[in-house]
């Protein structure tokens, strides 16, 4: 059962990586989130050629990481940053996805300089999951190159069951992406990617269409 179940997540990874490929001229690449799943599961997409990995939560992370110890295995840490963590993450993470405000680049420059960082935008204002607002992004992005980390792109989430919202979203985080100069645009999840694809994303963080449902913990 086990060995079917990998198999198939293996074979839905594969299509969404040539959807994905497709869809966005080779733009856009896939970042599997294995929250909530095991080493297991992020072996299954090492198997498959991909090495970015995305996780929420610290302390998954930092046991997967030891588990696995494979260095071909970028860490993309996505979720909420929380201060506390940042030094027991900093040796294993490759890319934080969700840095919002100045306590975080602060912090991460205090442990390592160069890190590679998104900023995270809350572009409708009304996110519970974390995000600056836009005005703050150049502020931001000044700090983190005084502190010297390397700003890589920007970072949000769509608007749950609201399409034009999450629309009007992508749209106006591609835009001031440009408008800052910045390559990585990182937005799209399972619900919603292909959304994303037409915005210019060029990382879309997807667990759900690949895995299946978390487990309840």
């Amino acid at each position: 059962m086990e060995t079917s179940y990998i198999d198939e997540v293996k074979e839905k990874a594969q299509q969404l990586v040539e959807k994905v490929k497709t869809k966005s001229d080779g733009k856009a690449t896939l970042l599997p989130v294995t929250k909530g799943f095991g080493a297991r599961e992020v072996e299954a997409m090492l198997e498959v050629g991909l090495t970015a990995i995305g996780e929420s939560y610290a302390q998954e992370m930092l046991e997967k990481a030891k588990v696995i110890n494979d260095d071909k295995i970028t860490w993309h840490m996505i979720g909420g940053i929380q201060r506390n963590k940042i030094k027991k993450l900093y040796r294993t993470v490759d890319l934080w996805h969700s840095v919002d405000r100045k306590e975080v680049i602060e912090e991460i420059s205090k442990y390592q300089k160069y890190s590679k960082v998104l900023i995270q935008v809350d572009m409708n204002k009304q996110s519970k999951q974390g995000g600056c607002p836009p005005e703050n992004v150049p502020d931001l992005i000044q700090l983190a190159n005084d502190k010297e980390l390397i700003v890589e792109g920007l970072m949000t989430i769509g608007v749950d069951k609201d399409l034009e919202a999450t629309k009007n979203t992508f749209a106006g985080l591609a835009k001031l992406a440009k408008s800052m100069g910045l390559k990585e645009i990182s937005m799209g999840m399972s619900n919603d990617f292909e959304i994303a694809i037409d915005y210019g994303a060029t990382i879309l963080r997807v667990g759900r269409s690949i895995f299946g449902e978390r487990r309840k913990k």
